[in-house]
């Protein structure tokens, strides 16, 4: 598998493209001044192939590119990838163009549309560099979640940005950020290929060969412990019989015949069949005739407090009536108009025709009439429903007495039929272990073959285990390791690092390089200077690039370095690169010597690695000049063309 990049394309927001061409299998140099964009050529070829977050920084690249893009170069085919740029105030953007054919011409700003999103690219790169379907393993006891593998997880293994290259306390890229260096060391085993990559289906093959072996265990338990001891299990459940008296002879130890006999009749027992009258349970009717009559009672009591508070107003109303009947015979008026027929009944002197007044008087003293009168009648029936409803009470009552004594004896009746239900349950429970117990003694022929299955499966989950052993994968991890380890020495040696005259490896727990001395193990991080952090940081890629490249390791056969030289070129003080400006020969020549290191060793690997280095240094020798790409970005001259943000485009 070959994946190596082509070019890097930049869409401007003003419909122009900017490219940037590589070799493939070759060392490629873009050099040039500080800020030209050097450093953001790594952040885009990741954020193209699937980063969760646009690492560019702000400035005229933000401001002036609407798509980013890659063009791989596969074995059989090319790959074109384009990613569109975060939104203002987004970290990033899923929006995607995608295009696969053996030869692809990079399409124009109006080609581009929205046709696919990073995470369906992040699969097809999965699928196209050859990441098996692996999900990490967590040791038992750990709380971690697994992680499922994909492309996202080779990219580890190749960049190195600026802030990493040269840094003694990270050697992997992004290892200095939360949860990854966790991730490193999880998915290291995969794509080292200590791992093999039909792992995780001879994991769960495993798991389902001990669930059926399980499985046939239980069974073969389940016959022995019914069987026991010959037939003794068979007589303790004819004793369990006769406790229950389901067994009525004395005689428990009969013959085995006899014993096979009664079990088999115990093992049909049924609870006898319950009266068809008497299957309407009494007690539930008369708990909801209970309720009934609780219900009729508080009706009953409601009415009698309405026909009381009647009776009562009835009973003001006659009286107040009453009251004005009397005040009228306390003044005599019904007698004066009984004596005087014309003559006024206050003054008596006499009118002419009927008075109005007296026509009044004789209105009051006839509706006072009536009044009384409807009382008197009334009165009587308001008594008589009254007296119903105090009757109808009483009765209620009485009844309601009656049912709740008549409920408390069946309750006390039914603490005998709970009983009864008891052993009808201990019965069946028997019951169901003799029929299980008369099945079981018929197996005989097949506890053999049982056993014969369960040996096969424990050998072949012996094999498995033995191969999926997690030490015996930690075992073979370093024994790989152990031959990455030869290269670095070597290659650590040719670049004269310190130590090096010790063994020199990596230690994939602690994700550093160390030295083995004779007094003991010396990480990077105690290390010298950061001639020997770059350098020892370059032969662990190479080291690891060439391993991949070997044993066909699905990870891209390419390497991306990003000031390789910043030691010795500080970018406040380079202006043309130029050798000439370091001041001490011995670290002019440690940067040529570097160079020609990286040459060499992508020419022994060639055509299999392409290595992209972004730096300030410009050796003036025809071998580095002729891996130089694009124009040198210095002076007005940069990853984004001059006339992109002079143009006014934000």
């Amino acid at each position: 598998m070959t994946m190596q990049i082509r070019t890097i394309s930049l869409y401007g927001k003003n419909g122009e493209r900017r490219d940037v061409d590589f070799e493939l299998g070759a060392v490629n140099i873009i050099t040039g001044a500080s800020k030209r964009g050097k450093t953001s050529l790594i952040d885009i070829v990741e954020y193209c192939l699937g980063a969760s977050e646009c690492t560019v920084k702000e400035g005229y690249i933000r401001q002036t590119v609407d798509w980013y893009s890659i063009l791989l170069q596969f074995t059989d085919s090319q790959l074109f990838i384009a990613r569109a740029a975060p939104l203002p105030g987004a970290k990033a953007n899923s929006a995607a163009h995608m295009l696969i054919a053996n030869d692809i011409t990079i399409p124009m700003r109006s080609e581009i549309t929205n046709s696919t999103n990073i995470d369906s690219v992040v699969s097809f790169l999965t699928s196209k560099v050859g990441v098996p379907e692996q999900i990490t393993e967590v040791p038992e006891g750990q709380t971690r979640s697994k992680v499922n593998i994909s492309f996202r997880h080779s990219r580890y293994y190749l960049f190195q940005s600026q802030n990493e290259i040269a840094n003694n306390e990270v050697l992997f890229h992004q290892q200095a950020k939360p949860h990854i260096p966790q991730n490193i060391k999880d998915t290291l085993p995969y794509f080292i290929g200590a791992a093999d990559d039909g792992r995780l289906a001879d994991i769960e093959t495993l798991r389902s060969l001990k669930r059926e072996r399980n499985q046939l265990a239980r069974q073969l338990n389940e016959i022995e412990s019914l069987k026991g001891n010959g037939l003794q299990k068979g007589y303790t459940l004819l004793a369990e019989a006769a406790e229950l008296g389901l067994y009525k002879s004395n005689n428990l130890i009969p013959s085995d015949i006899v014993l096979v006999e009664e079990l088999i009749k115990i093992s049909k027992w049924k609870p006898e069949d319950i009266d068809s009258e008497q299957s309407t349970d009494p007690l539930v009717n008369l708990e909801r005739e209970y309720q009934e009559l609780l219900q009729k009672k508080n009706t009953l009591k409601f009415r009698l407090r309405e026909a009381r508070e009647y009776d009562a107003s009835e009973s003001g109303f006659e009286k107040a009536v009453n009251d004005q009947s009397y005040r009228l015979n306390a003044i005599g008026l019904f007698k004066k108009f009984e004596r005087t027929h014309g003559n006024c009944p206050i003054c008596e002197t006499h009118n002419v025709g009927e008075s109005k007044f007296e026509i009044i008087i004789k209105r009051a003293l006839s509706d006072l009439d009536s009044k009384l009168d409807g009382i008197s009648r009334s009165r009587p029936r308001i008594t008589g429903y009254l007296a119903q409803l105090m009757e109808e009470q009483d009765q209620t009552l009485k009844h309601i007495r009656k049912i709740k004594a008549s409920i408390n004896k069946i309750r006390e009746e039914d603490d005998g039929l709970t009983r009864q239900v008891d052993l009808d349950i201990l019965s069946a429970r028997l019951a169901g272990k003799a029929s299980l117990y008369i099945e079981s003694i018929h197996w005989n022929q097949d506890v053999s073959g049982l056993n014969n299955q369960i040996d096969i499966l424990d050998e072949k989950i012996f094999i498995m285990s033995e191969s999926l052993d997690p030490e015996a994968l930690k075992e073979r991890l370093n024994s790989q390791l152990s031959c990455i380890a030869e290269d670095m020495t070597r290659w650590a040696r040719e670049l004269k690092l310190e130590h090096s005259e010790n063994r020199i490896r990596l230690d994939a727990s602690k994700l550093t390089v160390v030295a083995d001395t004779p007094y003991g193990v010396i990480p990077l991080s105690n290390m010298g200077s950061g001639e020997n952090w770059i350098g020892y940081h370059l032969v662990t890629y190479f080291a690891l690039a060439k391993w991949f490249i070997e044993q066909s390791r699905p990870v891209g056969r390419f390497l991306f370095l990003d000031q390789p030289t910043q030691v010795y070129f500080p970018s406040e003080k380079s202006e043309s690169g130029d050798l000439s400006e370091i001041e001490k020969d011995e670290d002019r020549e440690a940067v040529r010597n570097m160079f020609c290191w990286i040459f060499e060793t992508v020419q022994s690997l060639s055509p299999g690695l392409q290595v992209i280095i972004t730096d300030h240094a410009d050796i003036d020798e025809e071998w580095f000049q002729a891996a130089v790409r694009d124009e040198k970005w210095r002076g007005d001259f940069a990853l984004i063309p001059k006339n992109w943000y002079e143009s006014g485009l934000d």
